[in-house]
């Protein structure tokens, strides 16, 4: 049944994933540079010269199999027990993108130029967080599901 709330939510976590790719994950602007992380690559502009341009396709092939996990899913509702394993996966997934997101950002990118300042999380950075927060919520609801089907089936 494609109208249970886990539904929604999974679609919610691909539409998540699809606004990552979409949108800046981070962003800082000092005199005269900036720097920007984007799911395809790791720039840093002197001017409008980019002195470092690092290619990170990795992050955007996460967000498009965490997406594309997110939608199978959504079709399996006829066994929740596999339903689970994916999104089990598609939480993994989801935070091995978080995590290479975050490294790119503090081992990286904050060490071109101005250590002290941070800069700022884009849209990116948030929806790929809220993909993880919807798919934990959905994770829950089929489990809540499974489990009031096992009850059921123990009184007949």
């Amino acid at each position: 049944m494609l109208q249970r709330p886990q539904s929604l939510l999974l679609l919610l976590t691909s539409i998540c994933m699809i606004l990552y790719l979409a949108t800046p994950v981070w962003h800082k602007v000092g005199a005269g540079e900036e720097a920007i992380l984007n799911p395809y690559f790791l720039l840093h502009m002197k001017g409008t010269l980019a002195e470092v341009n690092k290619p990170v396709y990795y992050l955007a092939i996460l967000a498009v199999l965490s997406a594309g996990t997110s939608l199978f899913t959504i079709f399996q509702y006829k066994n929740r027990v596999r339903q689970m394993l994916f999104v089990a996966l598609n939480s993994l997934i989801g935070a091995a993108l978080l995590g290479t997101t975050v490294y790119h950002i503090q081992f990286q990118a904050t060490k071109f130029f101005a250590p002290d300042q941070q800069g700022e999380f884009g849209i990116g950075f948030w929806a790929a967080f809220a993909a993880l927060v919807f798919n934990w919520i959905a994770n829950r609801l089929i489990r809540k599901d499974e489990k009031t089907v096992r009850d059921a089936d123990r009184m007949r």
